[in-house]
């Protein structure tokens, strides 16, 4: 007996043929898998999600106004805002907003306001403050509580003039 009598007869159609039957049980096995995930509920979600384009629900806050902010002033001298809050959360929100003055010596509310805002509508708001920021620079900042978003710009305040005294008790301007 040699040694290729030993090994057995090469079936020359094998691989072929398992990898064709393989293929109809693989189709058939994820044909059946998209079946069952159709019929879910978390798998008819799951396929949404995935397929259809689902809207951006978020808040925009702008300056509505930015070129009119000014950047230089006097102490205690008003400035008006005007900003916009947009509401894209596809269901009425209720906002409030919080304008603030920061310097080095610290952080002052200078205004605050709520509203409810129905979906897709725009809170258009013009608030006059006086920053009183001892230090420059002052940032002013219009921010939304509970939300992400916040605006602000830098003031620059200029001094008082040397030669005025400062008012106080038993003085006279």
């Amino acid at each position: 007996m040699t040694a290729t009598d030993r090994e057995p007869p090469a079936r020359p159609g094998w691989p072929r043929r398992a990898a064709r039957l393989a293929w109809p049980a693989a189709g058939a096995a994820l044909l059946l898998g998209v079946a069952v995930s159709l019929l879910l509920p978390a798998g008819r979600h799951q396929w949404a999600l995935s397929l259809i384009r689902q809207p951006a629900r978020y808040t925009a806050l702008s300056f509505t106004r930015p070129a009119g902010l000014p950047s230089v002033i006097g102490r205690r001298q008003p400035v008006t805002v005007a900003f916009a809050v947009i509401n894209h959360q596809g269901r009425p929100v209720a906002y409030r907003y919080v304008v603030s003055a920061a310097s080095r010596r610290g952080t002052r509310q200078l205004a605050r306001a709520r509203a409810v805002v129905a979906s897709g509508a725009t809170w258009s708001v013009t608030v006059r403050i006086r920053p009183r920021c001892a230090a420059s620079p002052c940032r002013v900042t219009v921010a939304l509580p509970g939300h992400p978003e916040a605006i602000d710009f830098l003031l620059t305040v200029r001094p008082r003039p040397a030669g005025r005294a400062r008012a106080g008790p038993g003085r006279r301007r």
